[in-house]
């Protein structure tokens, strides 16, 4: 079996969600509440649960973080990208998902955290209408704003390492196209020749991401990373 060496998580860690919505909004304030001691981590698998290791005499229940090298809360720094400019405050009343009393105690942390203008195509979601929106002229434009803005959040907060999680809206279906989607080579040069049927915003996020060495994480059902060229 190949061993794999897993890192310490030194340092912070920079999350940049795609989307300040309500999924984004409910996951920050959830971790700012929880790292200030005043909610319990509940639904955590990382923070709250525990896993067996070792049978018998030998067995014993373990945190993840003793386990294997996680970031801890207190080292995390949010970032995001939205077509709307609304800081994380003003995004979590608008949904209406939480209570005052979740997020007043973290009011001045989510109010500080402001969407980057998005890499946005209102063709992949007809429902969004804003206006904090990259004024790219090809596919190509989209991923080299979204490296700069990746290089860039990590210098301003000192972070050592950026996650990027897609929380956006589920962009309409693009199936798999062998002779877009198949090589890294074929999917840069649809990127660079602008091919707006074949590449999706989320496309250019996931490839930044990637680029810049940072996992990223689709949270919706788009073809995005599900392709060889992302592979």
């Amino acid at each position: 079996m190949e061993q794999n060496i897993v890192r310490p998580a030194e340092g912070k860690l920079g999350i940049m969600v795609v989307g300040c919505g309500a999924v984004a909004t409910t996951f920050m304030t959830g971790v700012l509440m929880a790292r200030k001691g005043l909610t319990k981590p509940i639904g955590s698998m990382t923070q709250y649960d525990k896993i067996r290791v070792g049978r018998g005499d030998d067995k014993k229940y373990l945190h993840y973080k003793d386990i294997v090298p996680l970031a801890k809360l207190d080292d995390i720094v949010f970032g995001t990208w939205d077509v709307y400019p609304q800081n994380a405050y003003q995004a979590a009343v608008y949904a209406e998902v939480l209570k005052a009393k979740d997020i007043e105690p973290v009011r001045e942390e989510l109010m500080a955290i402001k969407p980057l203008k998005a890499a946005f195509d209102r063709n992949y979601a007809k429902r969004l209408d804003g206006d904090n929106v990259k004024d790219c002229k090809t596919r190509w434009e989209m991923v080299v704003e979204l490296q700069k803005d990746i290089q860039d959040f990590k210098r301003q907060h000192g972070c050592e390492r950026v996650v990027v999680i897609w929380a956006a809206s589920t962009e309409i279906y693009v199936p798999y196209d062998e002779a877009y989607h198949k090589t890294l080579a074929q999917l840069e040069a649809a990127m660079k020749s602008n091919d707006r049927e074949h590449v999706a915003p989320s496309m250019c996020y996931a490839y930044a991401a990637l680029t810049e060495g940072c996992p990223f994480i689709m949270g919706a059902p788009n073809t995005t990373v599900d392709i060889p060229a992302m592979w």
